[in-house]
C-alpha cells in the first residue's frame, strides 16, 4: 500500500511538471506606430470656377484686346492645375486667377464698347459717361505696369469703365431712336400726303410695321433695336414719297401737255366751225350728247387707307447702367 501511494505521487509529479512545461510562455504585445496618410484637398471647385472665367473672357475678346495678359494668367491657371491634381490646397490662388480673368472680361467689354461708341460718333450724345470711361482705363493700365497692384482694385477698374462706356452706348441709341422716330413720323406724314397707302400698300405697310415695332422695343428698353426700326421706316416712308411725287410729276406734266393739245384742238375746232358749221343734232362721227361711255366707277377715299400712327411716345426713365448689363 505505502509502495502503492508512492508510485501515485510520482506520476502526479510528473504529470504536474509536464504540464507546467507545456503551457507557452506570454510574449508582449508591441504596438507598431501608426503613419499618417497624406492628406487630399479637393480643389476642383475653385478650379472650375476659373475655367468658365477664362471662357468668359475669351468670349468677350480678351485674347484680342489682351492677349499677353491673358496669356501670363493661363501660365498661372495650368500651373494650379498640377499643383491642383497634387492634392495642394490652392483655392486662395485660383480665386486670385479668377479676378484676373474677370477683369480681363470687363476690359475687353469695355474696350469693344469704346470701340463702337468712336465708330458710331456717339461719344457727344454722352460725353460725361464717354469721359469717365476713358479715365477708368486709364488708371487700369497704370495698375496693370504695378506688379504690386491688387488685383481686386484692377477689376473694380475694368468694370468702372465698362460700365460707363455702357451707359453712354445706351443713352447715345435712346437719343438716336427719339430723333429717328420724329423723322419717321414726318416722312410718313409725307408719304400719306401722295396717298402712298394705295399707290404702294404693301410697301407703306412694312413702314408702318417698323415703326410699331420700334415702339415695341423702345417700351421694353432696346434702344439700339428700336433705333434700327424707326432708321428703317423712315427710310421706307421717305423712298415712298420721293418715287411717288417723281410719278405724279410725270403724271402731271402728261396731262399738261394733254390739256395743251385738248386746247389746240379746241381752237382748230372753232376755227373749221366757223369756215364750215356743221348742222343737225344727228352727224356721223359724233355720238349723242346724251350718250354713257364710261361706266362710272367708285373708288375709295385714299385718305382712309393711311394708317394712323402717335406722333409721341412715352418715355419711361430707367435705369440707364441697370438696362446696359
Amino acid at each position: 500500500m505505502k509502495k502503492r501511494n508512492i508510485i501515485l505521487f510520482f506520476a502526479a509529479l510528473v504529470f504536474g511538471f509536464m504540464s507546467c512545461k507545456s503551457t507557452p510562455k506570454e510574449e508582449p504585445i508591441v504596438e507598431q506606430p501608426v503613419v499618417p496618410e497624406p492628406s487630399m484637398t479637393d480643389s476642383s471647385a475653385a478650379l472650375e470656377v476659373a475655367k468658365a472665367a477664362r471662357e468668359a473672357a475669351i468670349a468677350a475678346g480678351a485674347d484680342a484686346f489682351a492677349p499677353e495678359q491673358l496669356g501670363d494668367t493661363d501660365s498661372r491657371l495650368d500651373a494650379l492645375s498640377v499643383r491642383s491634381s497634387n492634392g495642394e490646397n490652392v483655392d486662395s490662388e485660383l480665386a486670385d486667377v479668377t479676378a484676373r480673368y474677370n477683369t480681363l472680361e470687363q476690359y475687353a467689354k469695355a474696350i469693344a464698347t469704346k470701340n463702337r461708341i468712336d465708330e458710331l460718333d456717339f461719344a457727344k450724345y454722352a460725353q460725361s459717361d464717354y469721359d469717365a470711361g476713358n479715365e477708368s482705363l486709364n488708371t487700369l493700365l497704370s495698375l496693370a505696369e504695378d506688379s504690386n497692384a491688387p488685383v481686386s482694385q484692377m477689376l473694380a477698374e475694368a468694370t468702372a469703365a465698362n460700365m460707363s462706356f455702357s451707359k453712354a452706348l445706351f443713352t447715345a441709341f435712346r437719343t438716336r431712336a427719339r430723333e429717328e422716330r420724329t423723322a419717321a413720323f414726318t416722312a410718313k406724314r409725307n408719304a400719306d400726303s401722295v396717298y402712298a397707302a394705295v399707290a404702294e400698300k404693301t410697301r407703306y405697310d412694312e413702314g408702318v410695321q417698323l415703326f410699331r415695332d420700334g415702339d415695341a422695343s423702345y417700351a421694353m428698353q432696346d434702344v439700339e433695336r428700336a433705333y434700327n426700326n424707326y432708321t428703317g421706316s423712315h427710310a421706307t416712308f421717305e423712298k415712298l414719297f420721293e418715287e411717288i411725287s417723281e410719278k405724279r410729276a410725270l403724271a402731271q406734266q402728261a396731262i399738261d401737255e394733254a390739256k395743251a393739245r385738248v386746247a389746240e384742238s379746241a381752237a382748230y375746232a372753232a376755227q373749221a366751225d366757223n369756215e364750215v358749221p356743221l348742222e343737225g343734232d344727228d352727224i356721223k362721227g359724233i355720238e349723242d350728247v346724251n350718250a354713257v361711255l364710261l361706266e362710272e366707277t367708285a373708288y375709295d377715299d385714299p385718305e382712309k387707307a393711311a394708317e394712323e400712327l402717335p406722333e409721341t411716345i412715352i418715355d419711361t426713365i430707367i435705369d440707364a447702367a441697370e438696362a446696359a448689363k
